[in-house]
């Protein structure tokens, strides 16, 4: 599911290599080809705006076209020697045209002093104009030719109006560009002698594809968002700054979606960085100013002191240098007077990455001073992470009360700044009670993100040093925190060992090692010893504090849920407010909402939950990522919830417990597998089962649809039989009712309605256990399809209708239908609410059916753009003839048709040309 980079599909690059430059690069080269055009075209634009791609493309154009080009780079060191680009384009030319005397050019990489040059190169082009053939000279970076190169051949331009021979340009604009620059300029244009061709910034699609052909993956939307601001618009900026996420290692691809896995850690830019490399190059005053104001410019006006005060000078000094990079259009004023900033917010990353230790910290430490004393103000992260680096530089204990604040406030929402920040403050701290204060907040940001091995060695550093030092409550939540890291580290031997005797030399007295024991067996998945133990040993969990009476009625009524014993988890939902840690605080009633809401959406149960979260609302507005996906899922905001799901895995955040992860694997597969992402589909499920996940039978279901889908019945069959298996010897009723269902149906198609009767009987017990109305609905559709009852189905659909989960009512509508209880005008309904998901593959084998019922398939042009774009899909993962046509219940030959019809109308030669546009998102219908 986390793909590579860069991705195993071969890079195809749009046509030049430029997105959003080929139209640019078609308009140059017609003005540069069209007859009676001056012969002068100059393409414009500020640093790093494209310029030199450009007029590459257009050379390997005019090339492809069959002209002669001719190309040289000015370098920058040539501005200070004269004639200097005059004495090379004299030898180039002369080397073109035999006939013309180069015997006394200066040769180009000697020191010229006197006009000969321009002599010569008058010569020269008389030449090429004589000769009579096109020739295109293409000059890049003319901003850098030396003055009497300039004052040689620009007053040449005059002569080869009409002539064979074109100039094409760039020239860097900048916001102080001398008044003779556009003087000359603005004369050439208005004698028709001279074409501009500005490049504005690219837009923020076009960077996209940029990044998209980069990566070969879609840019995510925080991503596509970081960048538009950092680079506005300009494409080396955007490029520069992808591979320094990658450089950091903050970029991850999930699903051919490209995200940042730490959008707060600024990209590590490599060296050579070109401006980076000009600022070095002009050495002091500049270099040590420009590396100042990359970390304090978000400091506004006060920046300039600080800068003076780092560098020791004056800022008198310090602003005139300011003033002469903002000439060059590196840095412009900021919003407030006095306030200096980079016009490229990228700038600023590629050169605090240049700073040595000390200065970082000797910057931090005047930043932080200077925020403390309140002769400057700064934002919270920008703040913080200030005082994470300046460490000892500044006062230890308020820097750590600080990062301890900071932190506390951020370990949910941003978890790995959080993280961090509390990181550092243990760095700073000494004293024992403190240490245990920070180590216990650490060790919960750090479970609560999934970073279980920092996680656990947090929580043991409380347990086995500092127990004394903290809460009851707290060293119970550590207690609680090491054990679910050692099940996310999966450490299975561990937790083994804690289960079995280790749990009795826990800290804390026998209610904590009570709960502590039944935790280790859930996540052992030793589901009935857990409840027995809870059950057998009530009088003194119960009759302990509070939070261990709370924590423990919360696990009890779960446990016994999965068991098939709710009636304690139905009265929890009727009135979660009867519990001993309800009035207790927002923190308590968030956990007993979360457990209670994900617990009904793991039963199938989205109307209640969503009831449950209205009524009573969770404290903090913030909901566990996998929770959120579930939820989208359910209800069928699809893209909604495959983007909170790619984020997370880019993240690290599967944010919630072990069964949340099961869940949103499981709805993840589904909705890939709906749309025809079949192997993304089987990635995710093998991935949720490759870690130490909770009730691993719940995957069964969409695992067996993918193998269905590519025609494997036995292997699908052999899915749902291993997964009810595991759920008999687990003592677990929770999803078999699903798992029935699909038995019951793969029994009548298999031509058993004897077994497929017993399967239902199967999924009516279950029912009868649970109460849930999704089980209900089971029950429903396997009497319809085994006992052929038409009532059932019926009820069914208005179940379904009632519980208004798309997916779930498509999917119903469509199997009382097949097995020829309902009428089939029902399957139009199927198709319409499997549209609004896009589920491209459902929609493409309802077809199948609506055609074998006699029912209308609206939207002819619309099926065949659909049936297009699912090739594409099926195409793009990586399935071959005979698996695409079982997928689309077609013969192999129908799909080759469809192949070569496809190819023919897109314009794509091979499969791989077509995944490469599918995967940076060029392909279009």
């Amino acid at each position: 599911m986390i793909d590579s980079l860069p991705d195993q599909v071969t890079t195809v690059r749009p046509p030049h290599g430029l997105p959003g430059r080929t139209s640019t690069v078609t308009r140059v080269i017609d003005t540069a080809t069209a007859p009676g055009n001056g012969p002068l075209v100059l393409v414009t634009g500020p640093l790093g705006i494209g310029r030199s791609a450009v007029l590459a493309a257009v050379g390997d154009g005019l090339a492809e076209r069959g002209h002669h080009v001719l190309a040289l780079r000015v370098a920058r060191n040539e501005r200070d020697r004269p004639y200097s680009l005059a004495a090379r384009l004299s030898a180039e030319l002369g080397a073109l045209h035999r006939g013309t005397d180069t015997r006394r050019a200066p040769h180009a990489a000697a020191p010229v002093t006197h006009p000969e040059a321009g002599r010569h190169l008058t010569a020269v082009l008389r030449a090429a104009v004589k000769s009579g053939e096109p020739l295109f000279v293409l000059i890049d970076d003319l901003h850098w030719a030396d003055p009497a190169s300039r004052g040689v051949l620009l007053p040449k331009l005059r002569s080869l109006a009409g002539s064979p021979v074109t100039f094409v340009c760039t020239f860097r604009t900048l916001p102080a560009t001398t008044e003779n620059d556009r003087v000359t300029l603005e004369r050439l244009r208005t004698a028709g002698l001279a074409h501009v061709v500005p490049l504005r910034p690219l837009h923020s699609r076009e960077i996209d594809a940029l990044v998209a052909h980069e990566l070969q993956a879609i840019p995510s939307a925080s991503l596509s968002e970081r960048l538009r601001r950092d680079c506005r618009g300009i494409p080396s900026a955007a490029l520069g700054a992808v591979a320094g996420y990658r450089r950091a290692g903050s970029l991850r691809v999930v699903d051919r979606h490209a995200y940042l896995a730490s959008p707060d850690r600024p990209p590590e830019m490599p060296p050579g960085q070109p401006c980076v490399e000009h600022l070095r190059g002009l050495g002091a005053p500049v270099w040590p100013v420009v590396k100042a104001l990359a970390v304090l410019h978000p400091l506004g006006s006060a920046a300039t002191r600080l800068i003076a005060e780092a560098l020791d000078t004056g800022e008198d000094e310090v602003r005139a240098t300011l003033d002469s990079l903002r000439a060059e259009g590196l840095v412009c004023h900021g919003p407030e007077p006095g306030h200096w900033r980079f016009r490229l917010p990228l700038h600023a990353s590629s050169l605090t990455a240049c700073l040595g230790q000390y200065e970082r910290r000797r910057l931090s430490q005047l930043a932080v001073t200077a925020v403390w004393s309140g002769t400057a103000t700064a934002q919270g992260c920008y703040f913080a992470e200030h005082l994470v680096t300046a460490g000892r530089f500044v006062d230890p204990a308020r820097a750590a009360e600080e990062l301890f604040r900071h932190g506390s406030a951020a370990m949910l929402e941003d978890g790995h700044s959080a993280e961090r920040w509390l990181r550092a403050a243990l760095d700073l701290i000494t004293e024992p009670e403190p240490r245990a204060r920070v180590l216990t907040v650490h060790a919960s940001t750090c479970t609560i993100h999934l970073r279980h091995a920092e996680a656990r060695e947090s929580a043991w550093a409380v347990l086995s040093r500092y127990a004394d030092l903290v809460t009851a409550e707290n060293l119970l939540e550590m207690e609680m925190v090491y054990i679910v890291s050692l099940a996310g580290m999966s450490d299975q031997a561990a937790l083994t060992a804690l289960a079995d005797e280790g749990w009795r030399t826990l800290p804390g007295g026998p209610g904590h090692r009570i709960i502590c024991r039944y935790n280790a067996l859930c996540l052992l998945e030793r589901w009935q010893e857990a409840a027995d133990h809870l059950a057998a040993t009530r009088e003194e969990w119960s009759a302990d504090n509070d939070f261990v009476a709370g924590v423990g009625q919360i696990l009890d009524e779960i446990s016994h849920a999965f068991l098939g014993r709710p009636r304690d988890f139905d009265r929890a939902v009727a009135d979660p407010t009867r519990w001993p840690l309800w009035e207790r605080g927002p923190r308590h009633r968030f956990q007993r909402l979360s457990w209670l809401t994900r617990t009904l959406m793991t039963f199938g149960e989205l109307a209640p939950a969503q009831r449950l979260l209205e009524t009573y609302g969770l404290p903090s507005g913030y909901r566990p990522v996998s929770d959120q996906v579930v939820a989208d899922s359910q209800s069928g905001h699809w893209d909604r919830a495959l983007d909170l799901a790619r984020r997370a895995l880019a993240t690290g955040g599967w944010v919630g417990d072990l069964t949340s992860h099961t869940m949103a694997s499981r709805e993840m597969s589904v909705i890939l597998g709906a749309r025809g992402r079949i192997n993304q589909a089987r990635s995710v499920i093998e991935n949720a089962r490759g870690v130490h996940s909770m009730l691993p039978h719940l995957l069964a279901g969409p695992e067996a649809e993918q193998e269905q889908s590519l025609g494997a019945t036995e292997r699908a069959h052999r899915v749902i039989s291993d997964a009810l298996a595991l759920a008999e010897r687990l003592g677990l009723v929770i999803g078999t009712d699903e798992l029935w269902l699909r038995r019951t149906e793969m029994e009548l198609n298999a031509g058993d309605p004897a077994a497929a009767r017993r399967c239902a009987r199967e999924v009516a017990r279950v029912a009868e256990l649970t109460g849930t109305g999704r089980s209900r609905l089971c029950h429903l559709i396997a009497t319809s399809m085994a006992h052929r009852n038409p009532a059932a189905a019926a009820e069914a659909v208005a179940l379904a209708r009632h519980r208004d989960q798309p997916l779930e009512l498509a999917d119903t509508l469509v199997t009382v239908v097949r097995h020829g209880q309902a009428d089939p005008g029902l399957l139009r309904e199927a198709y319409a609410v499997y549209g609004d998901l896009d589920a491209l593959l459902r929609k493409a084998q309802l077809r199948n059916l609506m055609r074998e019922q006699g029912v209308p398939v609206p939207g002819r042009s619309a099926t065949i753009a659909e049936n297009e774009r699912l090739l594409a899909v099926l195409v793009t993962e990586g399935l071959t003839n005979r698996e695409m046509a079982v997928a689309l219940g077609c013969s192999e030959k129908s799909v080759e048709s469809r192949m070569t019809r496809l190819f023919k109308r897109a314009g794509y030669r091979s499969r791989v040309e077509l995944a490469s546009a599918m995967l940076t998102g060029d392909y279009t219908v």
